[in-house]
């Protein structure tokens, strides 16, 4: 051994022993002692947490399965959303499905739509004929007739969506139920039908609706109505799911809105408005998003569960969370991938802590059972929000590392004012099936009652109110009825 060698070898040796002697050692096995019994506390604690949110999803819910509260399969021959011309618009892109309704697709070539006037002090709207036909000669023919020529039969849709009226259902394709059982476990492999602007074809339909009804058109009026009501928000509400039950409140609170406009018109018969009443009978949007909350919460209860044997298997289910993006600083992405690889090798106890905290802020959202429960769900959803300010102080640095809490912050919720919506939807859904009674009795008898019937079959109870109907008061055009909650409806007949 040379001297050069010699010296390097005596370095080396000295800077082993400096590194490694008995008090490095022994820090050593202190941090590895202290990492087992972190890890262990961490395990034990939140699945302590986790048992706890089970427990109660189990008492709140009735079941873990999200099987046993996805819609049930629905044959072809009986949906409505299975018709030849609905099926032409779903495009498949691998497990995507997206159903693409060409823009207009229900209005002629060149169509000049007439304005919507809304009078938001009485809560009504209608057609502005007068401006639409200003400077036109239609021979005679009223503006509401000739409007209704030119809408015609929507491109020869609206036959074709007649034909399927039938059909006892109307569910959006490919039915829950089949992608819940094909994805088994996981969840992420669920295919989730996507419909781009809904709300503008339902405006449409609802033109047609409103000038078919004003245009004294019965037969174009009832089936435009059952159209309007079952192709896009009866669909929405039988899919169980959140998106579908947002859905389902926008839509039908347009169509209400155009069927209330319609109702004041000569256009009905006591056979047309039975009809109409046992499509609105057949839904309650409260229950709606009842389903599509506890949906919710079962579904991210699976996912959690499924991130977490992933993570302890290979790790691919947390990659698919998106934990910032590349266009991040070089420090954010680092700290991206630490949060990553913390999932994956850190305390099992992490992931459900995160999942026992989703289920939780979802269970509060949902709120206990009954009729009225609906009213306090703004104060849960505060606090929710106090929740979340107690546990972080407001500290986004301290939020963004909990590893506690990460995944099920990502997915919080913050739709309190969903049930609301709903509750006020199905006082107008409830005011439509009167207003339709209200309706035949007039073509019976000439006049409105003097006081409400009671509607044998029907629920026409005020939701915040279960034990009563809503108030009902004759005005010189129509009549008002009324909520408790202070919301009110009117019809205003076109004389």
């Amino acid at each position: 051994m040379n001297t050069q060698t010699w010296y390097t070898f005596r370095f080396a040796r000295w800077l082993f022993r400096l590194a490694w002697n008995r008090h490095v050692a022994l820090s050593l096995i202190t941090l590895s002692s202290l990492l087992v019994v972190y890890y262990q506390w961490e395990n034990r604690r939140s699945a302590r947490e986790l048992k706890a949110a089970r427990e109660r999803l189990l008492a709140r819910i009735g079941t873990e399965n999200w099987l046993d509260l996805a819609a049930p399969r629905v044959p072809d021959e009986q949906n409505f959303f299975a018709l030849p011309v609905v099926e032409q618009w779903m495009h498949r892109d691998g497990k995507r499905i997206r159903y693409v309704i060409p823009k207009g697709v229900f209005l002629p070539e060149g169509f000049v739509k007439p304005e919507i006037l809304e009078n938001e002090t009485e809560g009504t709207s209608r057609v502005d004929f007068a401006s639409w036909a200003k400077n036109r000669d239609w021979n005679g023919e009223s503006p509401a007739a000739a409007l209704n020529r030119e809408l015609g039969d929507g491109n020869g849709l609206l036959p074709k969506l007649t034909a399927g009226l039938s059909r006892p259902f109307s569910a959006w394709k490919p039915h829950q139920r089949d992608e819940f059982i094909a994805a088994g476990a996981n969840p992420y492999d669920v295919t989730q039908p996507h419909i781009s602007n809904v709300n503008q074809h339902m405006l449409d339909l609802g033109l047609h609706l409103r000038v078919a009804a004003a245009a004294g058109d019965l037969e174009k009026t009832r089936n435009t109505a059952l159209i309007l009501l079952r192709l896009f928000p009866e669909s929405a509400t039988s899919h169980h799911g959140l998106v579908g039950s947002l859905v389902s409140t926008a839509a039908h609170g347009i169509a209400f809105e155009a069927l209330q406009d319609a109702l004041g018109q000569p256009a009905w018969t006591v056979e047309s408005l039975r009809a109409i009443q046992l499509q609105l009978a057949k839904i309650n949007d409260l229950e709606v998003i009842e389903r599509a909350m506890s949906m919710e919460t079962l579904t991210g209860y699976g996912v959690g569960l499924f991130i977490r044997e992933s993570c302890r298997k290979d790790g691919l289910a947390v990659e698919m969370l998106h934990f910032g993006n590349e266009n991040d600083s070089w420090l954010a992405r680092l700290g991206n991938q630490a949060t990553r690889l913390g999932y994956i090798y850190g305390p099992t106890g992490w992931h459900d802590a995160s999942t026992a905290f989703y289920v939780e802020c979802y269970l509060d959202t949902l709120g206990p059972a009954g009729e009225t429960e609906w009213m306090s769900a703004p104060e849960r959803q505060e606090a929710i929000k106090s929740r979340y300010k107690a546990e972080y102080v407001h500290n986004d640095w301290l939020r963004d590392w909990n590893m506690r809490r990460k995944i099920g912050l990502m997915s919080i919720p913050r739709v309190g004012n969903l049930f609301p919506a709903a509750a006020e939807t199905l006082f107008h859904r409830r005011c439509l099936i009167i207003a339709c009674e209200l309706e035949k009795h007039r073509l019976r008898h000439g006049a409105y009652p003097a006081t409400l019937p009671v509607l044998s079959g029907f629920d026409t109870q005020d939701p915040a109110a279960p034990s009563k109907q809503p108030g009902y008061k004759l005005e010189a055009t129509g009549y008002v009825l009324t909520s408790a909650q202070g919301w009110q409806w009117r019809m205003k007949r076109t004389l």
